[in-house]
């Protein structure tokens, strides 16, 4: 049943201080109906790998990396609402799940036994629902009613919410802050709560709490209908189409439309209407049983497509459609949008991209049909791969609502000029897009010109000053010559929330900088100026004009952000530093080459964000940054950075002379590559947790006063100071060292915190043949390390020192935490020690580009240990066979790449407990096992009963045959060489010059869900066969340059989700 609070139970599980404490990482990814495998990867590592934008549609690339970064860490997933009831898809999800260290958690919100019965592993919690008191406290909670009224009435209403939570919550919000006894009553008494749930789908509660609303908010609330379920969304996105549909023209409002659309989001949150993603504060959600209460109550004016699996289906609507959206496909055809195009009276046609699908495509006959809707007010093409807009979306003279993001197009056609009526434009991420249309003057109604990441456009149209209604102005490009001048922003005087100014260089009069008038723009929150470096002309004559240009450009004092990048002057004006820029919370420094010095910022008192890259002049910080007052400076500042400034050499602490120490809140301080710097940093900061100091040779580095350390990265700094830290770093549960002295971790400097190190990772390590000595007793204060990374070691034989006698007794003493081992370019490796597989609870090892490696000990592998991966080993004659033939082995993925002297993986059998064999690149290698001299029927047995699912062999150009028995493992599901068995789910083909053809036919793969074929220049058909393929859900083709027209081949496949053809000519 929705709504009794399994996602909130699991989001308060999530956010619990203890289970961040307990957990390295965690992610939270919203699931629904659509089990995306693909779209499921990318959200979990777009959440792991925070600011990086995951742009592959690979999954075994993806799985690859996610498995990287889960790889011996202790990992919470939450998958919330799951209705998945097939067992391989979660098979196929869950593999990189299984690097994680040992105690990381997965929990599953679903309202279907079954879900449960498949993902768990432990049984199923099931939520009941609650009792009546405990709905009236949450009802109280919402609704702040007057005692009085709770007890008389309240428990009455409660009475009627049959235990869900949701309806308690949601009907609390409709009595909040309501006092009048009459509309208690009225509610209780509501002729709503008579309706059959069965009959209508809807909670009575729930019905009610919509009856209530205000008759404008129920019109905004039926239009969000159109949001698929679990639909992430921010609250301007949603204003802004209520805004385009005209929910928010009201003459007796004296209040501007989108601060309307501000209050009614307002009040439909406060009634629990909307919620807060889980995943994501800036977002919002509507529980599943809110957006069924929406499509209740917006009927068949709206429609909303949301199973992409019908993306072939012939679709039929009703004629008195007015609002549609649908959720966009890889390849949404013709029959799609059925009868749509005759619907003449529909307003609003709203495709919606899930985060971190893949861009779709439209067919070619559909657009300038759709832009025959002559009544349409909002339109959108988001996302999909169009490069061109026809002239006539000039004719929908209705319109006040285009997003254009994400697509391909190169120009605005010139006809965008007639939407008279545009209140939105939306151009972000045309990366494409160089101009837009030349008149956009005409389109004086126009409030939002979102245009951020079009990094191809050159300038601004002329008169684009005569926009006065503009609110959102992302990007200002300044023009060349006859281009748009800086001057036009005089009139845009409601500009709110980001603007950046790029190409600052072409301003030629400083009255025009002088005539923006940036200072009386107090709406602005956030301002970027940017210069882009000219080769021409007089370096000081460019220097002077720069100056006089950024002392023009002095902001508003409501400021919170400001970035100045690629400036020319040599120095900064005077107003930067004024303290009465009291909002300014982050600064930020770029490519200011010709400074000398920095500028005053230290007495600014919101300052939360300093960074500083790439100041090629600037060789000395001192009285000057920190602000002429004797007040503590950087009072507020809690992160530092500091990155590639080469000429910089002294840091003149604060405070040396008046006693006024700096920086009192600081939590996280970044030195890089600033190779020049000598002495010290400030040595006084107390509240530091994070230190990270790269490439400063001559840097003194120092952690005996930094009392909250608990994070420490260093590399390439010769002077490392450790001694007397005994008091002061015990918290430390991370390390890295780079470059660094051979004794840094011989000497034991460490020791007194050590026995809390979970993670350590060493490099450039010159001149050591081991890691430590055991007898200095340093063994015994690494016992909670569990990650191990040690790389361009070059002298590098053993962890322990070989003199040790019982080197593998002494290495115990790191067996019962350590997770993860990794070895890399360590080039006097000749043998893994013995002693590195006794590590008891190891999980997973990682040997890459240790080019003398020849052998791995003959001896068992660790009972814990799940995964193996060997990179770039070109002496590496073989493996063991002691690996081969455990059966305690829990092996389940083996990875070898690049090792040119293997001719085989195995002599006798696979590891009974692989799941995923790996081979790419391997030149000599012929066979996977050879089976020499094996004659008896126990050994073929043995290896006939592998658990293999998954085998990738690629650009082994020797390979004669997969296995000597020529027999594929019974369980295998994946495969991206040789022979098709009936039950394979997945067949990739990469980079086979020569392949004319993957097979003749496929009709036997009634388990094939998805085909990958890449860099096949002679490929020329398909297999005949896949509109037979009733599982097939996904084909990617690319640079197949001979391949012919697909269509015939796929033609009545009703299962086809994904068509992915790029780069091949057809």
């Amino acid at each position: 049943m929705g709504g009794l609070g399994k996602t909130t139970l699991a989001r308060h599980v999530y956010n619990d201080d203890r289970v961040q404490d307990h957990f390295d990482l965690k992610t939270w990814t919203c699931v629904s109906d659509d089990f995306d495998v693909i779209r499921l990867t990318k959200a979990i590592l777009t959440s792991i790998v925070a600011g990086q934008n995951v742009d592959n549609h690979d999954l075994n690339k993806l799985q690859v990396e996610l498995n990287k970064q889960l790889s011996g860490k202790k990992f919470l997933l939450v998958l919330d609402d799951v209705w998945n009831e097939n067992y391989n898809y979660w098979v196929e999800f869950s593999r990189p799940f299984e690097a994680g260290a040992q105690g990381s958690k997965i929990i599953v919100t679903t309202r279907n036994h079954e879900v449960a019965e498949i993902m768990g592993t432990v049984p199923p919690h099931p939520l009941k629902e609650l009792s009546d008191n405990d709905c009236l406290a949450i009802f109280a909670q919402h609704s702040l009613g007057p005692r009085e009224l709770l007890d008389e009435i309240g428990k009455k209403i409660v009475s009627k919410c049959g235990g869900l939570p949701l309806a308690a919550q949601t009907l609390g919000g409709l009595l909040r802050g309501k006092r009048d006894r009459r509309v208690w009553e009225g509610v209780l008494s509501s002729k709503i709560w008579e309706l059959p749930e069965e009959r209508c789908g809807i909670i009575p509660a729930l019905a009610v709490s919509y009856y209530y609303l205000p008759p404008t908010l129920r019109q905004c609330f039926a239009y969000c209908s159109l949001l698929p379920k679990d639909y992430e969304f921010v609250e301007e996105e949603i204003i802004l189409l209520w805004c385009a549909s005209g929910f928010l023209d009201h003459k007796e409002s004296e209040n501007p439309s989108e601060d309307l659309g501000r209050d009614f989001f307002k009040e439909l949150y406060s009634r629990s209407f909307f919620q807060q993603s889980s995943n994501n504060t800036s977002r919002f959600v509507m529980h599943d049983l809110i957006n069924d209460l929406a499509k209740w109550a917006a009927g068949e004016i709206h429609f909303t497509m949301e199973n992409t699996s019908e993306v072939n289906k012939q679709q039929t609507f009703s004629k008195n459609l007015r609002h549609l959206s649908y959720i966009g496909g890889a390849c949404d055809g013709v029959k799609r949008f059925g009868n749509l195009v005759d619907i003449q009276h529909l307003r609003t046609f709203l495709p919606v991209m899930l985060s971190n699908s893949s861009p779709g495509y439209l067919a070619r006959s559909i657009l300038p049909k759709l832009l025959k809707l002559q009544r349409l007010r909002v339109f959108s093409l988001c996302g999909y791969h169009i490069s061109k807009l026809p002239d006539s979306i000039g004719d929908l003279r209705y319109l006040r609502y285009l997003n254009l993001s994400g697509t391909g197009i190169r120009t605005l056609p010139e006809s965008v000029n007639k939407l008279y009526n545009l209140h939105t434009l939306l151009l972000d991420d045309c990366h494409q897009l160089k101009k837009l249309c030349a008149d956009m003057e005409d389109l004086i109604r126009l409030h939002h010109l979102k245009n951020s990441n079009t990094h191809s456009l050159e300038e601004m149209p002329l008169g684009i000053g005569k926009l006065t209604c503009l609110q959102t102005l992302c990007n200002f490009v300044v023009g060349k010559d006859s281009g748009s001048r800086l001057r036009e922003l005089k009139s845009l005087m409601h500009l709110k929330g980001t603007l950046n100014i790029l190409n600052l260089e072409n301003v030629k009069h400083i009255v025009d900088a002088e005539e923006a008038q940036l200072d009386r723009k107090e709406d602005l929150k956030e301002l970027w100026l940017r210069w882009t470096r000219s080769t021409n002309g007089s370096a000081s004559r460019e220097a002077e004009a720069e100056e006089g240009v950024l002392d023009m450009l002095k902001p508003h004092k409501n400021l919170k952000h400001f970035c100045i990048s690629g400036y020319g002057g040599t120095k900064f004006p005077t107003w930067l530093g004024d303290s009465s820029f009291s909002n300014l919370v982050a600064l930020k420094f770029e490519d200011c080459g010709m400074c000398t010095t920095l500028p005053s910022v230290g007495q600014l008192p919101s300052l939360k964000h300093l960074a500083v890259r790439r100041m090629s002049r600037v060789k000395r910080l001192g009285s000057e940054f920190y602000g002429n007052d004797s007040s503590v400076p950087f009072q507020c500042l809690e992160t530092l950075r500091f990155e590639n400034i080469p000429e910089w050499e002294d840091w003149i602490p604060h405070g040396s002379s008046q006693g006024v120490e700096g920086f009192p809140k600081l939590r996280e301080l970044h030195i890089l590559r600033c190779s020049k710097l000598k002495g010290t940093f400030p040595d006084h900061l107390p509240a530091l947790e994070m230190l990270f100091i790269q490439g400063c040779e001559e840097l003194s580095v120092s952690v005996t006063s930094l009392p909250a350390l608990c994070k420490l990265e260093i590399g390439g700094c010769k002077k490392v100071v450790w001694r007397s830290a005994t008091d002061h770093i015990g918290s430390q549960n991370s390390v890295v060292c780079r470059d660094a002295s051979n004794q840094v971790f011989l000497a034991g400097p460490l020791k007194p915190r050590l026995p809390k190190l979970e993670e350590l990772e060493l490099n450039n390590i010159q001149e050591q043949s081991y890691i430590w000595k055991s007898h200095n007793g340093l063994l015994q204060d690494i016992c909670s390390l569990k990650r191990l990374m040690i790389g361009w070691c070059p002298k590098l034989q053993s962890l322990v020192a070989e003199e040790e006698k019982d080197q593998q007794q002494q290495l115990c003493e790191l067996s019962c935490r350590l997770e993860y081992l990794e070895l890399s370019h360590c080039e006097g490796l000749v043998k893994l020690p013995q002693s590195s597989l006794s590590l008891s609870s190891l999980r997973k090892i990682e040997i890459r580009n240790c080019s003398s490696l020849v052998c791995f000990p003959e001896v068992p592998l660790p009972s814990k240990l799940r995964e193996i991966r060997i990179d770039g080993c070109d002496a590496l004659k073989s493996l063991p066979e002691a690996w081969m033939c455990d059966n305690n082995s829990s092996l389940e993925i083996l990875c070898i790449l690049h090792c040119q002297l293997l001719t085989y993986i195995a002599g006798v059998q696979l590891p009974p407990s692989l799941k995923r064999l790996d081979i790419y690149g391997c030149s000599n290698i012929r066979t996977l096992t050879v089976e020499e001299g094996i004659q008896s029927s126990n050994s073929r047995r043995k290896y006939t009963s592998s658990l293999l699912e998954d085998l990738l062999v690629f650009n082994c150009p020797s390979l004669t045959c997969i296995f000597s028995k020529n027999e594929l493992p019974a369980k295998l599901e994946s495969l991206e060489v040789g022979n098709l068995p009936p039950s394979l789910k997945f067949l990739e083909v990469n980079s086979c010059s020569k392949l004319e053809s993957v097979a003749e036919r496929l009709d036997n793969n009634t388990s094939l869900e998805r085909i990958r074929i890449y860099f096949c220049e002679n490929l020329k058909n398909l297999p005949s066969g896949l509109h037979n393929l009733r599982q097939l859900r996904e084909i990617r083709i690319s640079l197949c340059s001979k391949l012919e027209s697909i269509a015939e081949r796929l033609d009545n496949n009703t299962s086809l989700e994904k068509i992915d053809t790029s780069d091949c000519e057809i």
